[in-house]
This record gives structure tokens, C-alpha cells and sequence, in this order.
């Protein structure tokens, strides 16, 4: 007997094959229907394709680059490579190894490109005049040279020669030019100096003549990577060498460098504009440019920022603001280089702090041997150069000085040069000074003058590390000194000069007169620490005194006060720190007794000597 559900089942399994059927059927109708496109848009494209290359012929392509490099350079181009033309995903041109030369008849080679591409528009290259757009150039290498008569290898190109604004219909045969491994050789017969550019990459755009270029380029230089920029309104008159207002900057480890103004592509490169540069170390730039370092330089950083304005012969810098290191300055600068004159410098620098000191390694690194100096200056800079630069600071550090609210000048003229210290504040007093150097020249040293006056004269001691009885008082110093050796060598110390103090109401510290009165009374020999425990008060003392060939003379020391006067005269020869010094001590408190006696030793551990001592003399 057959089984009710065995029915069941069969009427489901054939309404799922039935589904299943109708499934079927509709996903191949649908399929159906997407491929018919599918298939025609194929078609299309393999038509396209196929039939392009017979429309578009490439006989005149290869002549139209030629062409178009002929009119950007100036030169002669040959390209040696066949045209390959793709036109998917859309139309390019590729060109390789290209080659410009010189239109002299020299044949000389400007230029190599590895391989050029280009996009075009299909009805421009139907119509048989293809119009080539988006230029990239591929590892190309370009030679600059100036020549020993000072005109370059590359000629002028017959479209800078345009003599009005060009309107916005003119066409150009520029666009947009991407530049890929390229490499700049520039070659200087002048000077005898190469400099390469390489792996410049980068882009150049300027859509017509009367629009604006902006050139974004980077490369290497001296193994640091430099990016430059450009942006110009009128680059026709920029790339004709005329000026216009145009920016640019140069950004590198070494130096960073900006200018925004009226500028050209001439040997004067700036009209008119605002300069910045900075580095933040001397000696990376110096041994970037040099190829190798300077350690002379301070390893410090350099900050400049200006107005600049330049005409035929001179610069001029306004709103001059220059960080170096840690001091700041501003002013203004101008710097002329006349054709029949000497160059000049002249202006005025504002700083908050100097520190003179800093150019120590500068010193250290100068020649100290009279042959090699002369070979090494030959007064190069005070012969071929004048200045007259006037120079103001909060403060400045000068050896063991600390000079406050400083004037100064700088005067450089036809061989003769000096820093004059008009006025400053030191040790609360006035100083004003002049250090000239030697008319014969830097090797041959020069004169030193300083006038100290109403100054705290043991202040001003204690910063020369002088110890021992010391005169304390305000008071008036005049210092003179002359060498004939050059001021930073050793032989400087063989100076020869002059010094002269007087003070009022003032005091010799670590000096007991009555002390030392006794102990002269006493007829033994004494040092003077056993009589440092006091002072000597005084109305007046006047000191002077002459050096040279390694000893001072003494000529007078004579401090005078209400209880006695003290005078010392005699020789100290400071190459060996001993004294030879006689002295006379007038005791007012005893009838105005006379004690003479002899100093011996060395400062500040004297040997006083009675002269009782040493024999009365007949």
C-alpha cells in the first residue's frame, strides 16, 4: 500500500526543480543583456586602438619637439630616438635621447634628455599639427658655461626678444614642464670653478606669456638637498634679464635664503625687496661652500633680515636686523663698489650684546710667524677695502672688561684702519679708547689707547686679577701702549707704552702704614703681608709709570694722606715677576720722620728692606 507522504515529497522536489528552472533561465537573460554592452564597449576600444595609429601619423611629431626645444633653448636639437605613441588610458608621446647644441655652427652640446613625454590632443595630431602639453623632460643633463669674455654657451632664445606685453591670446611653447633626475653643470672659466646640480626634480609651470611661472625645484648641491622655488607675474621680462617683481627662496640644512621685491635674472640680481637668510651654523655653511670646514669660524648660528636696494655699483640695507649667535643687532648697511674707486662700507649697528671675547679660535688660528703672515694678509682687507661703520652696544665683553651703553667706529681708509671708542661705562666710570693698527700694516701691530675717567680704580683692578695693596678710590687712567708685532702674538708682550692714575680720597688697601713705619723703624728685614692688616687713607695719589723690552719703569708712586706719604719709585721686570723698587714713607704722626727703604721679591710677596739695613749711603 503506498504511503501518503511518498506523494507529498514528490510534489515538493518538483516545485523546487521548477524554481530552479525559472532561476536559470532568468540569470542567462539577465547576463545576456550586461554582456551586449560589455562586448560593444570592447569592440569600441579595440577599434579605437586599431585604427588611431592609422589616422594619427607620427612623421611630424619627432620635428615638432625638435622644434619646440629649438624655440625654448636657442640651440640646435637632434633626437635620435623613434616616437612611441600610446593613446590609453590617454594620448602620450614619448621621445628619447635628445640632444641640444649650439646654433653657432660649433655643434658643442647644451644639452642631453634621456627621453621625453607629452600628452596631445587627438584632433590637433588628426589635423597633422600636434599640440603638446604636459612636457616631462627624464634625466636631463645641462651644461651652463661662462666663458673667459664673460658671455655663456647658451644663446638668447629669439622669444625673449619681445618688446611689448604680450596679450593673453599669445600662445607659448611652454606649459607645464616636469623636470625628473636631471643634473645642472655650471662651469665658471673665470674662476676655474665647476659646480654640479643633481637629481633635480621638480616642476615648471606657465600656462601662456602673459600668465604667471611658478617653478618648484629640488636637487643636491655639495651632498646637502636644496629645494628652490620661483614665482613671477611678468616672467618675460624676468627671463630677458629686465627687472620685475618676482619670489623666490632656497631652503637646505646649510642655509636657508628668501627674497620677495623687484628683482631680474642679470648680474644684478636684486632691485629692490625684502632679503632673509639664515644658517644655523657658520661652519656648516662655510665648509658646504668651501667643500671643506673652518674651525677658526664660531660654530654659531647667523640670522639676517633686510629692506634691500641696489643700483650699479652699491647695496643698501634698511631695517637691518642680524642675530649672530647671541648677540642681536639692527641698523643700516651700505656697501659701494665703485669702477675707479675703492669698495666702501659704511653704515650703523645696534647691538645688545658683543662679546669680543667669543673670537678667541678666530685668534688662535692666526699666523704668528712674520713670513707667514705677511704672505697670509698682505694687508689684503685695510688695502682693498674702506669702512666707516659706526657700532652702539648694551653691553660688550672685551678681554677682562665689561663695557656698558658702548659707542663706537670703525674706520678702515687707504691703509690706515682703527676702532675708536667714542664713549662707554666701565667700572662706573667713562672709557673711551682707540686701537689703530700699524700704517705698514696688520703684521706690523699698532698703537692701543684707553682713558678711564671718575672710575672705581679697584673694580677696574681687580678685573685685570691685580691682588695685593690696591688703591681703591674713583679716579682718572690714561694707558698707552705701541708694538710693532701683530696684537695676537706672543712678541705683542714686548710693548712698549706708558700709564698714568691719579685718584682722590681714596685708600691703599692691605696696607697698615703705622705698621709699616714700625717695622721700618725696627731696621730688620720684613714682608709686607706683616703689615697688610689695615689701610692707608689718602687725599691724593698720582702713579706713572713706562714699559717696555719686558720691565716697567716706575717713575713715580705717591700717595698722600693726612698721617703720611707714601713714594716708591723703580724698575719691575715682568718677565720674571721680581721687583727693584726704592720708597720713601713720610710719618706725620712722628714729627714727620723720613723712612726709606728697599722692595725686593716679587708681587704681592715683597721683602721690605730698611735702608738702616743696607748702610746709610755717604
Amino acid at each position: 500500500m503506498r504511503d501518503p507522504s511518498d506523494g507529498d515529497q514528490a510534489d515538493m522536489i518538483r516545485n523546487f526543480l521548477h524554481t530552479m528552472r525559472d532561476a536559470r533561465l532568468w540569470s542567462r537573460l539577465r547576463r545576456r543583456h550586461f554582456l551586449w554592452p560589455a562586448a560593444l564597449g570592447v569592440g569600441l576600444a579595440v577599434g579605437y586602438n586599431a585604427a588611431l595609429p592609422l589616422l594619427i601619423s607620427t612623421t611630424d611629431v619627432r620635428p615638432t619637439m625638435e622644434h619646440m626645444l629649438d624655440a625654448w633653448s636657442g640651440g640646435k636639437t637632434r633626437i635620435e630616438g623613434k616616437p612611441e605613441i600610446r593613446f590609453w588610458p590617454h594620448p602620450t608621446l614619448t621621445l628619447r635621447s635628445a640632444t641640444i647644441e649650439t646654433a653657432d655652427g660649433t655643434a658643442r652640446k647644451l644639452a642631453h634628455i634621456g627621453s621625453i613625454t607629452a600628452s596631445f590632443s587627438l584632433l590637433s595630431a588628426i589635423d597633422g599639427d600636434p599640440e603638446l602639453e604636459d612636457i616631462r623632460l627624464i634625466e636631463p643633463v645641462v651644461t651652463l658655461e661662462r666663458r673667459t669674455d664673460g658671455t655663456l654657451n647658451w644663446q638668447r632664445p629669439r622669444w625673449l626678444d619681445k618688446t611689448e606685453k604680450p596679450t593673453s591670446g599669445d600662445d607659448t611653447p611652454f606649459g607645464d614642464v616636469t623636470v625628473e633626475s636631471g643634473r645642472l653643470q655650471v662651469i665658471d672659466l673665470i674662476t676655474n670653478r665647476t659646480h654640479e646640480f643633481s637629481g633635480i626634480s621638480g616642476t615648471v609651470k606657465w600656462p601662456s606669456f602673459s600668465e604667471r611661472l611658478s617653478a618648484q625645484l629640488s636637487g643636491s648641491l655639495g651632498g646637502q638637498l636644496v629645494s628652490w622655488t620661483l614665482d613671477c607675474n611678468e616672467p618675460l621680462a624676468l627671463l630677458a634679464g629686465r627687472d620685475t617683481t618676482l619670489r623666490t627662496s632656497l631652503a637646505s640644512i646649510p642655509l636657508n635664503l628668501s627674497f620677495e621685491g623687484i628683482g631680474s635674472l642679470s648680474q644684478k640680481p636684486i632691485n629692490s625687496g625684502r632679503l632673509q637668510l639664515s644658517t644655523a651654523s657658520l661652519q656648516t655653511l662655510v665648509a658646504w661652500y668651501q667643500g671643506k670646514s673652518d674651525p677658526a669660524l664660531p660654530d654659531s648660528s647667523l640670522n639676517l633680515s633686510a629692506s634691500v636696494t641696489a643700483s650699479d655699483h652699491s647695496l643698501k640695507f634698511d631695517e637691518l636686523q642680524v642675530a649672530l649667535g647671541g648677540a642681536n643687532a639692527t641698523g643700516v648697511l651700505d656697501i659701494s663698489t665703485p669702477a675707479n674707486d675703492t669698495p666702501r662700507i659704511e653704515g650703523t649697528l645696534a647691538f645688545d650684546h658683543i662679546a669680543l671675547n667669543g673670537l678667541q679660535p678666530i685668534i688662535d688660528q692666526l699666523p704668528s710667524e712674520p713670513d707667514d703672515i705677511a704672505k697670509q694678509l698682505r694687508d689684503v682687507f685695510v688695502r682693498t677695502w674702506r669702512a666707516d661703520v659706526r657700532l652702539s652696544a648694551q653691553e660688550a665683553l672685551v678681554g677682562p672688561l665689561r663695557l656698558v651703553d658702548l659707542a663706537a667706529g670703525i674706520i678702515i681708509d687707504h691703509g690706515r684702519a682703527s676702532i675708536d671708542i667714542a664713549d662707554s661705562t666701565y667700572a662706573n666710570g667713562r672709557l673711551s679708547g682707540r686701537i689703530a693698527v700699524s700704517e705698514a700694516g696688520l703684521a706690523k701691530g699698532g698703537k692701543l689707547e684707553l682713558v678711564l675717567k671718575n672710575a672705581d680704580l679697584a673694580a677696574a683692578l681687580a678685573d685685570f686679577g691685580f691682588t695685593g695693596p690696591i688703591p681703591t678710590g674713583r679716579g682718572n687712567v690714561n694707558f698707552d701702549l705701541v708694538t710693532d708685532r701683530p696684537f695676537w702674538t706672543e712678541q705683542a708682550a714686548e710693548a712698549s707704552g706708558r700709564i698714568r692714575l691719579s685718584l682722590a680720597n681714596g685708600s691703599l688697601t692691605g696696607f697698615d702704614a703705622n705698621a709699616f713705619a714700625d717695622l721700618v723703624r725696627a731696621g730688620e728685614f720684613f714682608s709686607l703681608a706683616q703689615a697688610s692688616d689695615g689701610s692707608f687713607s689718602f687725599q691724593t695719589a698720582d702713579i706713572e709709570a713706562s714699559f717696555g723690552q719686558g720691565s716697567a719703569r716706575l717713575n713715580q708712586a705717591l700717595f698722600t694722606g693726612q698721617t703720611g706719604s707714601l713714594s716708591v719709585n723703580g724698575v719691575i721686570p715682568y718677565r720674571s715677576g721680581s721687583l727693584a723698587l726704592a720708597g720713601t714713607f713720610i710719618d706725620t704722626l712722628n714729627a714727620g720722620q723720613r723712612l726709606r727703604f728697599f722692595v725686593g721679591g716679587s708681587w704681592p710677596n715683597a721683602v721690605i728692606s730698611p735702608l738702616s739695613v743696607l748702610g746709610e749711603p755717604n
